[in-house]
This record gives C-alpha cells, sequence and structure tokens, in this order.
C-alpha cells in the first residue's frame, strides 16, 4: 500500500511538473514551427479540391472543359487550370512516457522528454497549419482549427484512456527498451496499417558515452553500479548502442515506419524537417 501510495504521489509530482513547462513548451514549438514554416504550401500538388494551384500547358487527353480560355486567349498556348490536392488528415502523436526519458547528461542540455514534446507540439502546429487534424495516441480525439494545440498540449497530461484515432504515425521516443518490448508495442499501436515515423531521441552523452574515471551509474528502481573505470566498458556500451539502433530501424522498417535518430543535443529544426519528410506520403 506505502509503495501504491508512493507512486501515485510521484505521479502527481510528474503531471505537476510537466504542466508548469507546457507553456514555454508550446511557445517554443510555435516559434520552431513558424522557422520550419512549411505548411499547406509545403504539401502542395495537383488533384481534386476547388483551390486554384497553378497553370500548366494543355496535353493529350485533357478535355475542352478543363482548358480554361480566357487565360489561353492572352497568348498562343492553350492552359490547363490545376487545382490543388485536397483532404482532411489525421496525424496521431505519441510520445513515450517513462522514467528514462527524464535523463539529461548535461545541465544546458533538455531532457529526452522535453526534446520529444518539443517535436510533437511543432510538428502538431505544423499539421494544424496544413488543414490536418492531429490526435494523443490513445490520450485525445483528434483535434483541428482554432485552439488545437492548446487542447493537445493539455493532453499529454492526461492517462492514455481513449480508443485511438486512426491515421498516421508519429512515434517519439528513446527505445531504449528490449527490441521484443518494441515490437509488441509498434503492434499495440497498429503501426504496420498506418505507416509514419518512428523517432528515436537520444541524450549526446548516451551516444557519445564521454565518461572517464569512476563512475556512479544509478537508475530509479534498480542497483547503483559503480564502475572504477568507465573508459574499460566504453566499446561494450557503444556496440551495444549500435545493436540497439539496428534493431529499432529493423522493426520500424517491418512496421511501415520511416525510422529517425535525433540527438539532444542538435538543432530540432532539422529534425522537424526529417520528420515532416517522412510523412508524406508516397507518391
Amino acid at each position: 500500500m506505502a509503495d501504491h501510495r508512493a507512486s501515485a504521489r510521484s505521479r502527481i509530482a510528474a503531471a505537476e511538473a510537466l504542466a508548469a513547462r507546457l507553456p514555454a513548451l508550446v511557445l517554443a514549438a510555435q516559434r520552431l514551427a513558424a522557422s520550419a514554416a512549411p505548411g499547406r504550401h509545403g504539401r502542395r500538388r495537383a488533384g481534386a479540391g476547388e483551390q486554384f494551384w497553378q497553370y500548366r500547358d494543355v496535353r493529350d487527353g485533357d478535355s475542352p472543359a478543363s482548358i480554361d480560355w480566357r487565360r489561353s486567349a492572352r497568348g498562343e498556348r492553350l492552359y490547363v487550370r490545376e487545382r490543388e490536392w485536397e483532404s482532411v488528415e489525421t496525424l496521431v502523436i505519441d510520445v513515450q512516457d517513462h522514467e528514462g526519458m527524464d535523463f539529461t547528461g548535461q545541465t544546458n542540455q533538455p531532457t529526452k522528454r522535453d526534446r520529444a514534446l518539443l517535436l510533437a507540439l511543432a510538428l502538431a502546429a505544423l499539421a494544424l497549419d496544413g488543414g490536418e487534424r492531429v490526435a494523443l495516441f490513445g490520450r485525445t480525439p483528434a483535434f483541428g482549427g482554432p485552439g488545437a494545440l492548446d487542447r493537445l498540449a493539455a493532453g499529454f497530461m492526461l492517462a492514455a484512456s481513449t480508443t485511438p484515432v486512426a491515421g498516421r504515425l508519429a512515434l517519439i521516443g528513446d527505445f531504449l527498451a528490449p527490441p521484443e518490448a518494441i515490437a509488441a508495442d509498434l503492434a499495440r499501436h497498429g503501426a504496420a496499417g498506418r505507416g509514419g515515423v518512428l523517432v528515436q531521441v537520444l541524450d549526446g552523452a548516451e551516444c557519445d558515452f564521454p565518461y572517464r574515471g569512476r563512475v556512479l551509474f544509478e537508475r530509479r528502481g534498480e542497483a547503483a553500479e559503480d564502475i572504477a573505470r568507465a573508459e574499460d566498458i566504453a566499446a561494450a556500451y557503444r556496440a551495444r548502442l549500435a545493436a540497439q539502433r539496428d534493431a529499432v530501424i529493423g522493426l520500424a522498417e517491418a512496421a511501415r515506419l520511416v525510422p529517425l535518430l535525433h540527438r539532444t543535443d542538435a538543432a530540432p529544426g532539422p529534425a522537424l524537417a526529417a520528420i515532416r519528410a517522412g510523412l508524406e506520403p508516397v507518391s
């Protein structure tokens, strides 16, 4: 009973801490999205819709009714007026929620959780600006329109308790669990039937293992490991991380997800652009 109460207090404290950080994260995400700003215009292509996109020369097979005779009368060429492809798509975002996501190797670097949330919120802002609807997997319905980003941000404080919405996936986390656990999680998300991206967010220290000398490695819920010479295990650690990365890539590709890697000591802008590119429909 005591352990249960302690766990409940820990969850409440974590939720309160997240609530305090969310306004700043939303503002940072909006700025990041504005700097990327592909929005609708970065996703344009010809198709069924009402918005004018461009003129093009007439081609064999175009019907006389498709020719814009007013535009064509200005010169000696015939033009077809193309409309922009439009459809309301749904993006479903999920950010891993476990204690390991609170790790940061340096005080001047964000935690993996905060960087993952920043990318998730910026991605949501871009999708909403592009006319899409966005949901948090198992946490919220699909939102769109004014106020949707704030509602999604608040959704990160909710426990997963709703039926997941259909749509393309953006899964963001460190994916350091055993491969069989990751495979089960991708199956739970129905990734193979959805497609999308899997973004592995790792701390720079996790990638580089810069430790030397005597180091005490601690992980909540596990016994601390006292290493006399950290450099002696560096090569084995890096090999193990590389094997984990290979496993994550293989599992993502098998589940029709584009695998991406982002380090928290790198700028988030290129990662956001890569995520958007990975979510583009295959033509």
